[in-house]
């Protein structure tokens, strides 16, 4: 069951990608399971980080919402291809490099026993890199982050990321169709359907 992790910074294409990726393989005759964004999820419930007293304790949640969803994954058996809109590293973007390697530990877990509970992961560079005029919130209610900050966080998940084998940056040039083009072309690759 290949775990695939579609990541990147605010406004970059996962939620339109996911769809994209999901249509091509059931096309294919692939079963799919999609697994929401845990962040989106907690905050759709106002689950914020302030009514949890901080962005280290809101993690926490993040963390083990996708802990509890990855481990219920991994009772399932079957051929399934698993798109996940972010995976664990994900907290990379959200927390200073010493917090989030607490907050492994804490689960009894390493940078690298994170990155071997997936495939592969594709991050989609967020559009105020490159496509600035592009960016907007326009497609989740919960995105909070302006343009400055959406770098800041698009570039502490590609480093948090970065130890990942098979990780693979899409970037913004060309048409948004081609940015998504060549993302589903990595996915793909990443489960050998090229």
């Amino acid at each position: 069951m290949p775990k695939i992790v579609i990541t990147g910074g605010p406004c970059a294409g996962k939620t339109t990608l996911m769809g994209l990726l999901a249509a091509a393989f059931v096309g294919r005759g692939r079963e799919v399971v999609l697994v929401n964004e845990c962040a989106t999820e907690l905050l759709a419930q106002g689950i914020t980080p302030d009514s949890c007293g901080s962005v280290l304790a809101f993690q926490r949640h993040v963390f083990d919402l996708q802990l509890e969803k990855e481990d219920h994954l991994a009772q399932l058996s079957g051929a399934a291809v698993v798109l996940l809109d972010r995976g664990l590293m994900d907290n990379a973007g959200y927390l200073p490099d010493d917090q989030l390697d607490m907050l492994l530990a804490e689960r009894g877990m390493t940078r690298e026993d994170a990155y071997r509970r997936y495939d592969a992961v594709v991050h989609l560079v967020t559009a105020a890199i490159g496509a600035e005029r592009f960016f907007s919130h326009e497609t989740n209610e919960h995105r909070l982050e302006g343009v400055e900050e959406a770098v800041r966080v698009d570039e502490a998940l590609r480093a948090g990321w970065s130890g990942h084998p098979n990780l693979r940056v899409i970037d913004n040039e060309g048409t948004f169709k081609e940015k998504l083009d060549r993302a589903v072309a990595a996915v793909l690759s990443a489960v050998g359907e090229s």
